[in-house]
């Protein structure tokens, strides 16, 4: 009997459990195809073999195996990843393709003509796509909104106008975090940084393909090559103690223009709330005419014991609106034109805050007014009406609140005197599409019908394109947080005070309906 026989029962089961785990060993379950693997590598056919024999078999087929990178990210998908290829040879420009590739292949479109982005873009993409979670379309920053640009895959394209200036190759790169965010810090810093940046700055590669967000990226390389941020071509002044300051912030939801306001308010001696109201107000925002917003952020900082931070806003509202708004001037016909700005010389020294309260104060209440203005309509923004049927446990009676957009200049004026705000300054933006305006209202429906009063509680600014909102304020400017009233004159009651308090959950019962976000 041979011993291939001696191996083999009748069936042609293996019966040798040393030349079974061998077998096992090389994938192949089979006197067969053992014989096959062997003559296809070869090698001897027979059984008979030494362990040394075995064990160099072993190692040939371990060496034919791929090798399978730890590192590789559980969202690696090698489809998707030749098709982005296809993408960077230049095909595929005329077939539908997935949510992924298909933005891709937009932005590597708007590459038209440069060549070196274009490869440095196709490196970080196809490297990406193996090692990090940046294919799963997230917005990495609530300031700037639910749009393309706020995400990973477009802030590779930002990274790639650098490719000039990376000083370690993207191949070396590997993620120690699951977080998207954490993953773009450590790309952007593994490329264009040798000493440590803010995480704030990390901003400037989210904000698009913009002028700002050029400067802005500018900042990034220039700390992360050692140098100091105040040397930085800022468009604001910072001392050595708010450089510092800067340094410190460490908020994954600032943007670096925010940090920078913020830190520049903390240097001159404020407290953190007053910090942090400046820096996400609109002269945090966006830095320009720094040369009179900076007196206004002295003048912030000389009278915050005094001044409630829910003026903030307004003040620099009503500011912008002396300074720099052209007026808008009714003719004899009723046709509206528009002039200078009421006071293009406007400044802050020797303001007094009492003085300059009363002026807004004053603003507000003509605002009020526009509806005697010649009438202005707009378009629904699209998002959805609201309306919500609860048990007020406080009052014990049945309540329905809804929300309703304002689409004509009267009705923002009716709301504007309803809730002694500015509201009514806001029909331009409206006409223009850049913001819409939603009033927030409860009604007590135990009462008869005939007899009901609606009771507006809370007026929304909502930027209907980066889905977000902007702002929300109750009465005198009141927010859903304040519990104090605002000095004389502020008469909201005890009832309105408590319905204002519950609008923030009703609010946010309506922006989780429509997948919006508070800027």
């Amino acid at each position: 009997m041979t011993q291939a026989s001696k191996n083999q029962s009748a069936t042609g089961q293996l019966k040798d459990e040393d030349l079974l785990a061998h077998f096992s060993a090389l994938g192949v379950g089979s006197v067969s195809a053992y014989k096959l693997w062997c003559y296809r590598n070869g090698l001897d056919k027979g059984l008979e073999k030494s362990a040394e024999q075995r064990r160099e078999e072993r190692a040939l087929y371990a060496s034919q195996q791929p090798v399978v990178d730890p590192a590789l990210s559980k969202d690696h998908d090698p489809q998707r990843a030749a098709q982005l290829a296809q993408i960077f040879r230049g095909e595929l420009n005329g077939d539908k393709l997935a949510d992924i590739p298909s933005r891709v292949r937009k932005l590597y479109r708007a590459m038209e003509g440069q060549e070196q982005r274009r490869q440095a873009f196709a490196q970080l993409v196809l490297h990406s796509e193996k090692y990090s979670n940046f294919y799963r379309p997230q917005k990495m920053l609530k300031p700037l909104g639910n749009g393309m640009d706020n995400t990973c895959i477009a802030a590779l394209a930002q990274l790639a106008r650098h490719g000039a200036d990376w000083c370690r190759p993207v191949e070396t790169w590997r993620p120690k975090t699951n977080k998207q965010r954490a993953q773009f810090s450590s790309l952007a810093r593994h490329l264009l940084a040798r000493y440590a940046v803010p995480i704030t700055l990390d901003s400037a590669f989210f904000m698009g393909d913009t002028p700002v967000a050029h400067q802005q990226q500018e900042w990034f390389k220039h700390v992360g090559f050692g140098q100091n941020i105040r040397t930085a071509d800022l468009p604001i002044a910072l001392s050595k103690r708010a450089a510092h300051l800067f340094a410190q912030i460490d908020s994954i939801h600032h943007t670096a223009s925010q940090a920078l306001r913020q830190a520049q308010v903390l240097a001159l001696g404020a407290n953190q709330r007053l910090a942090w109201t400046i820096g996400w107000s609109s002269i945090g925002s966006a830095l320009e005419n720094e040369d009179f917003w900076v007196g206004v952020v002295h003048f912030f900082v000389n009278n915050h014991p005094m001044l409630s931070h829910t003026y903030v806003e307004p003040i620099i509202d009503y500011l912008r609106h002396q300074k720099y708004e052209n007026e808008r001037i009714i003719q004899a016909d009723g046709s509206v034109v528009k002039g200078p700005p009421p006071q293009p010389n406007y400044a802050m020294k020797g303001r007094s805050a009492d003085k300059l309260l009363r002026q807004v104060d004053d603003w507000h209440a003509q605002l009020s007014g526009l509806e005697n203005m010649p009438l202005k309509t707009w378009n629904p923004c699209g998002l959805r009406a609201f309306s919500h049927q609860e048990r007020d446990q406080k009052i014990n009676r049945q309540v329905e609140w809804s929300a309703h957009e304002l689409l004509t200049s009267a009705q923002l004026g009716v709301e504007g005197r309803v809730m002694h705000h500015c509201v009514g300054s806001y029909a331009d933006r409206c006409a223009a599409g850049e913001r819409a305006i939603w009033s927030i209202r409860v009604v007590d429906v135990e009462v008869a019908e005939a007899e009901r009063e609606t009771m507006h509680v809370l007026t929304v600014s909502v930027d209907a394109k980066k889905r977000t909102v902007t702002e929300a304020r109750g009465k005198y400017n009141l927010r859903p947080s304040d519990r104090a009233r605002l000095g004389k004159k502020r008469n909201a009651h005890g009832l309105y005070l408590h319905f204002l308090r519950e609008s923030a959950r009703i609010l946010r019962l309506w922006m989780d309906r429509e997948g919006l976000s508070h800027a």
